[in-house]
C-alpha cells in the first residue's frame, strides 16, 4: 500500500532540496514541517526559515521533500517531488501550497545507512539506573554500526549478556554527546578477526526526548546525505 500525503502526521520534519543544477553543485537544504494534506495530491507545509528570515521560496520551483515516518519500532525514510504552488498566511502561519509530483516512495533501508553511519560511542556496564551506583565504573570506546530512534548496535570486544543495562555516550560528527541508559536485548558473534567479535543490539530504556530527537535528525542528514550520492537508484 502506498503512502499519500494525507497519512503524514502534522509536524512531521520536512526537508526540501531544490531540484535544479547538477550534482556537482552545493544546494541549500530548506527544513520545514508538514501541516496538513489538502486532498489527495496538495498539502501545506510551513515556510522554511534560515537565520532567523522567511525563505521566499518561488511559486513553480520543484524541491525534492525527505521525511522520517515511523511504523511500529522502525524509522522508514521517504522522499517525493513536489512544486510550490502557492506562498500563504493563515492565522499569521507563513504556509506554502505544494502539490505532489508522481508517487511517495520509500527507501529501502537496505539500500543505506551502512558504513557512513559508524560513530563513536562510549559506554560501561552499570549496576543500575542511577548515577550515584556507576560514578566508579570506567567507560570503555566502541562504535555503532546501526543507529535508530529506538536504540543502537554496539560492536564488542567482550560479551555482554542479555539483560545487561548500560551507561552510553554517542559522539555525533559534530562532537555532540548524546547520553543515555540502554539495555541489551540482542547479542551476536560476528567474528573471530579483527577488533570487533561481537554485535549486541541496545535499546533505549532511559533517554531525554531532546536527545532522541538529535539522535533522529542525525539519522535523517545521513540519510539523506547518501540518497544524495544517488543510493536509493
Amino acid at each position: 500500500m502506498c503512502m499519500e500525503l494525507t497519512d503524514i502526521e502534522t509536524g512531521t520534519r520536512l526537508e526540501l532540496e531544490p531540484e535544479y543544477g547538477t550534482d556537482s553543485e552545493r544546494k541549500p537544504v530548506y527544513v520545514s514541517s508538514f501541516e496538513w494534506a489538502e486532498g489527495r495530491d496538495s498539502a501545506l507545509i510551513t515556510a522554511p526559515i534560515s537565520a532567523g528570515r522567511l525563505v521566499p521560496l518561488e511559486k513553480g520551483a520543484v524541491y525534492n521533500i525527505c521525511f522520517l515516518n515511523k511504523e511500529g519500532k522502525l524509522l522508514n525514510l521517504y522522499k517525493f517531488r513536489a512544486v510550490v504552488r502557492e506562498r500563504l498566511v493563515i492565522d499569521n502561519m507563513h504556509l506554502l501550497l505544494i502539490e505532489k509530483l508522481g508517487e511517495i516512495a520509500r527507501i529501502q533501508r537496505r539500500n543505506f545507512f551502512r558504513l557512513d553511519c559508524y560513530v563513536d560511542v562510549r559506554y560501561r556496564v552499570i549496576k543500575s539506573i542511577s548515577d550515584d551506583d556507576n560514578c566508579d565504573i570506567p567507560f570503555r570506546k566502541t562504535i555503532t554500526s546501526d543507529l535508530s530512534g529506538g536504540g543502537i548496535r554496539l560492536l564488542l570486544d567482550e560479551k555482554i549478556d542479555p539483560g545487561t543495562y548500560l551507561e552510553c555516550e554517542l559522539f555525533t560528527e559534530t562532537d555532540r554527546k548524546i547520553r543515555f541508559f540502554g539495555k541489551v536485548v540482542r547479542f551476536e558473534h560476528i567474528g573471530s578477526g579483527g577488533k570487533y567479535r561481537y554485535a549486541a543490539g541496545v535499546a533505549y530504556v532511559d533517554i531525554d526526548e531532546k536527545e532522541r530527537e538529535d539522535v533522529i535528525k542525525y539519522i535523517f542528514e545521513e540519510q539523506r546525505k547518501l540518497l544524495k550520492k544517488g543510493w536509493n537508484r
